[in-house]
């Protein structure tokens, strides 16, 4: 009992770093972990603390979003690239926010992209790399093979927490 206390401490740390550290885009708390990881592990980390892997519902959040991360220490002017909340895992071609479970319905996809390079690209970053042309498009990536930061996403912060 003592340890799941001590862990329930930790995550409730984290979650108020999150919500004093993170930006508020369009009534959503976005928070970028300090680590790189791959999107299965990403989605854990943000759901171990009460946050999901970002959705993009619009191309005003698309904008607001990449001004967020150019605002960070993980913005890179050369290039850099997120994991987001969206994959293709589920059925190839059918992309969905894993958070909500809902049909990605708005998109800003790279040129070419989705493209499931090898079968085996199936989750969503978001990617800022001008000598390609890609400036906050999106990407199909394989879900365990990069290491990359990513976007957590909340739409509250807990009262009590506070």
């Amino acid at each position: 009992m003592k340890l799941r206390f001590e862990t329930l401490i930790l995550h409730l740390g984290v979650i108020l770093l999150l919500w004093q550290n993170g930006s508020d885009v369009m009534g959503k708390k976005f928070y970028i972990p300090s680590h790189r990881t791959n999107w299965f592990k990403a989605v854990e980390f943000c759901s171990s603390v009460g946050m999901k892997l970002a959705s993009i519902e619009s191309r005003a959040e698309n904008d607001e979003i990449a001004k967020f991360v150019q605002t960070t220490d993980k913005f890179n002017d050369v290039g850099c690239a997120f994991w987001i909340g969206g994959s293709d895992l589920g059925e190839e071609g059918s992309f969905t926010w894993i958070g909500t479970g809902r049909l990605v319905t708005f998109s800003h996809w790279s040129p070419g992209e989705p493209n499931n390079a090898n079968q085996t690209e199936h989750c969503m970053q978001l990617v800022y790399i001008p000598r390609f042309n890609q400036k906050w498009t999106w990407n199909d990536n394989g879900c365990t093979n990069r290491h990359m930061f990513f976007i957590c996403e909340g739409t509250e912060c807990v009262s009590e927490f506070k």
